[in-house]
């Protein structure tokens, strides 16, 4: 998407028919909360996505309306199955939306000079490329970068005793996985 031309979407397409979603940045952080939510059902979170849609009623076909949502949210058109494929490929989350909500703050209100407390709407596709251009050189670029280190790689035994500390102070806490993401991690 070229955000110099390109419209920012305010839909997905579902069954060959458009639905208007929510864009704001609220929302989608909101969404990713909710997934990391383990005080809710599986279940439950299935239903609550479904208020993402500003539609009623929202799409019938609940699996492809979901993977619309996910889409959405991570910017790519991918299914669904895609999306756990690649996460079950990672060594590790680099990036937690809440954990790190005090670092993202501080690099968007020093680098761009918003406040994203005071800010009222902002598209969430506006927001992730925010996010991704921000330097290196702020802490919530840093933590993301030791997060990532591949500990296995640093060949220095000292480098990888230092880099393997910094890892343990700003590790991103684990959830327990109830039994549909311990199937779906194994299967």
């Amino acid at each position: 998407m070229n955000l110099f031309y390109e419209e920012l979407p305010d839909s997905v397409t579902v069954s060959g028919s458009s639905y208007r979603i929510c864009t704001n940045f609220r929302d989608w952080l909101k969404f990713f909360d909710l997934q990391e939510d383990e005080k809710i059902t599986q279940r439950d979170k299935i239903l609550l996505m479904f208020h993402w849609y500003q539609e009623l009623p929202p799409p019938e076909h609940a699996e492809e309306a979901l993977n619309a949502l996910i889409a959405f949210a991570v910017r790519e058109e991918n299914t669904l199955q895609k999306a756990r494929k690649n996460q079950n490929k990672s060594t590790g989350r680099i990036l937690s939306w809440s954990y790190d909500a005090s670092y993202i703050y501080s690099a968007f209100l020093s680098v761009y000079q918003i406040d994203l407390i005071k800010t009222k709407e902002m598209h969430w596709h506006l927001f992730l490329n925010l996010f991704d251009a921000l330097p290196e050189d702020v802490p919530v670029k840093q933590r993301m970068s030791y997060r990532a280190v591949n500990l296995s790689a640093v060949k220095d035994k000292a480098e990888r005793k230092r880099i393997r500390k910094i890892q343990e102070q700003i590790r991103i806490p684990h959830k327990k996985l109830d039994a549909f993401q311990t199937g779906d991690f194994f299967g």
